[in-house]
């Protein structure tokens, strides 16, 4: 007999794995619980209902990311190396987990995330905002309404992203390339080019 915590995880990885297959909304709680090798009944033991399963997952991945690019926060770093730290780390994540990276991306907005999910998505972002205010203060950063620097910013890592998941080949070199254009949307220096 399975363990809970090994129910719960078996349920949320199997979640993860249908939802990147399927997508969400195509996906049934039955074809879920089959793939993590339970009865239905035994899923909605752990979930009553497919939006607390998406949300689990969800809030999941949010974490574990949010946790990665925290741990890139260090004190006196410059802004410069901590960016290229937290750059390393986002592409990092996305090519160690697509399909948790491709689940984060594609139901950010969705009207089912409860409001503990966006609370975890909201602290990433408002980590983000935190690093480009702290780094305008201390002249780093190039001046600009933070919320739109961080936007600027996801879209370029994101877009990077969706190219290698979707057969891009990138080197050492290319993403080298990729982190200094993207550290340039922030870098103060780049303001009066």
């Amino acid at each position: 007999m399975t363990r809970a915590g090994g129910t719960r995880a078996a349920l949320l990885d199997a979640a993860l794995a249908v939802f990147d297959e399927r997508t969400y909304g195509d996906t049934p709680v039955a074809v879920v619980a089959e793939r993590a090798g339970v009865s239905v009944g035994t899923l909605y033991r752990y979930f009553p209902s497919k939006e607390a399963l998406g949300n689990a997952v969800y809030r999941l991945w949010k974490q574990r990311l949010g946790e990665r690019l925290a741990a890139e926060r260090s004190a006196g770093a410059s802004y410069a190396s901590t960016f290229a730290a937290m750059f390393r780390t986002f592409v990092g994540f996305a090519a160690e987990h697509p399909a948790a990276f491709a689940f984060l991306e594609l139901q950010q907005h969705e009207s089912y995330l409860d409001v503990d999910s966006r609370t975890a998505s909201t602290s990433i972002d408002e980590t983000a905002v935190q690093f480009v205010t702290e780094g305008q203060k201390a002249g780093e950063i190039r001046s600009g309404d933070p919320h739109m620097l961080v936007a600027l910013v996801y879209g370029a890592l994101v877009g990077l992203i969706k190219a290698r998941r979707g057969g891009l080949r990138l080197t050492d070199d290319d993403l080298a390339a990729a982190q200094a254009a993207t550290w340039a949307l922030l870098d103060i220096r780049s303001q009066a080019e």
